[in-house]
């Protein structure tokens, strides 16, 4: 699969944030659609290595094979509160931490077609991402590699085999071109548990993303 995503980020003070991005989720067989998500939040910074956020997730998710035969998209609103956590190692490498609460509201289905209403759960996600820096810090044009693992786990009524949801493994090159802008690439392997608690998907992903700063300062 290859996911191609645009973050922007605007500034309204040193403690206040907002941040979004646009995923579009795609396999490479005949571009089939599997995913496109939207995400916005409000971060607060407590301190400089602490920061709060909330906000909401919005997301249509089409079949889990390029060649399905039902051609099911079904919607998802996701209402999302987070913490973060960086502090530095050495001068060079800078660990992150995220602690992040989704409350998934799944349109009703049947497999087939939607039905009335949403199924609800809870998913807790925790990622920890080791930063290095590669440019020289002063540097008009920093570069940097990523390397996280994100793992999620299910709670709920509904979550019945499922608890463990899914493990993200990510590795990933960031280049700056400016102060404002800078461009992604890396390697996702996606491991995710299926309702039925014995079937997984594992998956190998490209991404794509484009950062996208703006201030907005008094």
């Amino acid at each position: 699969m290859f996911w191609v995503r645009y973050y922007n980020q605007f500034s309204f003070s040193k403690n206040w944030t907002w941040h979004n991005e646009f995923e579009d989720r795609r396999f490479f067989k005949a571009n089939q659609q599997h995913h496109f998500i939207l995400h916005s939040r409000l971060h607060y910074r407590f301190s400089p290595q602490t920061d709060f956020a909330f906000g909401l997730t919005y997301s249509i998710q089409s079949p889990q094979y390029p060649d399905a035969k039902v051609d099911l998209v079904v919607p998802e609103l996701r209402p999302v509160q987070e913490i973060n956590y960086v502090h530095s190692i050495t001068e060079r490498w800078t660990l992150m931490h995220r602690l992040r609460l989704d409350a998934r509201f799944i349109h009703s289905n049947n497999g087939e077609q939607l039905l009335d209403g949403y199924d609800f759960n809870w998913r807790i996600r925790y990622r920890v991402l080791a930063n290095c820096r590669l440019s020289k810090k002063e540097s008009k044009l920093p570069a940097n590699l990523k390397l996280s693992n994100e793992l999620m786990l299910n709670a709920g009524s509904k979550i019945i085999n499922n608890q463990f949801d899914q493990n993200r493994l990510y590795v990933g090159l960031e280049q700056g071109l400016n102060k404002n802008v800078a461009l992604e690439l890396g390697y996702l392997h996606w491991y995710q548990q299926r309702p039925s608690g014995y079937q997984f998907f594992d998956r190998e992903i490209i991404r794509f993303t484009v950062y996208n700063k703006i201030e907005i300062l008094p």
